[in-house]
């Protein structure tokens, strides 16, 4: 499944901060080449979860309806796959660079007409004390054919690629990727009061 069209190119970025992109699969694979000297015992990850409030979204019908019979669509995180390489320069120095493909499960709901869902999820990496470093948002496009009411989707053509440059010394573990649907204060406010009910 290939996300709807949007900004797949890394922009133009000051040297030293941290780059959130869909990149082309050839970069992928060079990742995949990537790694850190024979002497490490491998790169220490940034820790990679799902933002607990915007970990699913519900889409009403246009309308001031709010029951179950209102629902247009329904998406919920289920995996995330990541996978991260330490990525050595001369020129650029060390940095952490992780892709992540997130995995979705969209449910139509009754008054779904169009067989379709669009959504977004954001990407975030957060700092010390939790300082949001960079924020990108990845649009997504579903399609519910023939009687299927649930599709499941892994946002991988292309993965996200988050790019962080590490300080002399530096430790991938100091950082955080937090992933959450894209939502509405009316869909934020959804979800709060629906866990609050469930607890």
């Amino acid at each position: 499944m290939r996300p709807l069209a949007g900004n797949r190119r890394p922009p133009d970025r000051p040297r030293g901060t941290v780059l959130i992109t869909a990149a082309a699969l050839a970069a992928t694979l060079a990742l995949g080449a990537c790694g850190s000297s024979g002497r490490d015992s491998g790169p220490r990850c940034p820790g990679v979860r799902l933002l607990a409030d915007a970990a699913t979204m519900t889409q009403f019908a246009p309308g001031a309806g709010r029951d179950l019979t209102d629902v247009d669509y329904q998406v919920a995180f289920t995996d995330v796959e990541a996978e991260c390489r330490l990525v050595q320069s001369r020129r650029e120095g060390s940095a952490m660079v992780v892709a992540v493909a997130p995995v979705m499960t969209a449910m139509r709901g009754p008054a779904n007409s169009d067989r379709r869902a669009s959504f977004s999820y954001l990407v975030s990496v957060l700092g010390r004390d939790d300082t949001i470093l960079n924020v990108q948002r990845f649009p997504v496009a579903v399609e519910f054919p023939g009687n299927l009411t649930r599709v499941t989707v892994t946002d991988d053509n292309p993965p996200v690629i988050i790019s962080i440059p590490l300080p002399e010394g530096g430790d991938g573990r100091a950082y955080d990727i937090v992933i959450g649907f894209h939502l509405t204060p009316e869909q934020l406010d959804y979800n709060r009061q629906r866990d609050g009910q469930a607890r």
